[in-house]
């Protein structure tokens, strides 16, 4: 399966990985499809996988105490979507939904768990997994310190793409801001 192999590859490119695991992983790898706008999951619930997107698009998102959506992040074709709360088998505090029709492939943390414990480069793997979760959340840590103009500009020159398939509602829950306050920067611009 195309998308199965591009997930392999990606992993490949992060880490060495030896034959036999290439060929577990791609024994327990699954293709899925959604549709614009599906939840995959709630919070409350236990993650119970980690995904690849192989297409479309992505966004992690939670409520505020007055009950406002706050994205937490957006996630493109050929990103892995890996959480310390699904890897630690923990209750999440966000979402996840599918913004555009997407193909994901996903690894259960239940394979990934028997991996590691059968394939010693996998521990490299899962390194890099928690790097850049760290890294992402750090990048979201920071953008809050800005001010809203200059997250606007960050984001604009960091993540062009998101401005031309996400809704300026969702961006302004990523930013921090107001969707008028944005559209009003984005007329600035």
């Amino acid at each position: 399966m195309k998308d199965s192999r591009a997930f392999i590859e990606r992993l490949s490119g992060l880490a060495h990985l030896s034959a036999e695991l290439k060929e577990e992983l791609a024994f327990n790898l699954v293709a899925e499809q959604y549709r614009s706008h599906q939840v995959i999951h709630a919070a409350g619930q236990v993650e119970t996988r980690f995904w690849y997107i192989a297409e479309g698009l992505v966004r992690t998102y939670d409520f505020d105490l007055s009950g406002r959506e706050q994205t937490f992040a957006f996630f493109r074709h050929q990103d892995l979507l890996f959480s310390f709360e699904g890897y630690w088998k923990e209750k999440s505090n966000h979402y996840i939904e599918v913004l555009e029709t997407s193909m994901l492939v996903s690894l259960s943390y239940e394979h990934l768990h028997a991996l590691l414990t059968r394939f010693p480069e996998m521990q490299d793997l899962v390194k890099i997994f928690v790097r850049q979760y760290l890294h992402q959340e750090r990048y979201r840590h920071h953008l809050l310190t800005l001010t809203a103009k200059e997250r606007y500009l960050h984001l604009r020159k960091s993540r062009p793409e998101l401005f031309r398939h996400v809704s300026v509602r969702l961006l302004a829950t990523y930013l921090h801001i107001t969707r008028e306050s944005l559209s009003r920067l984005m007329g600035r611009d």
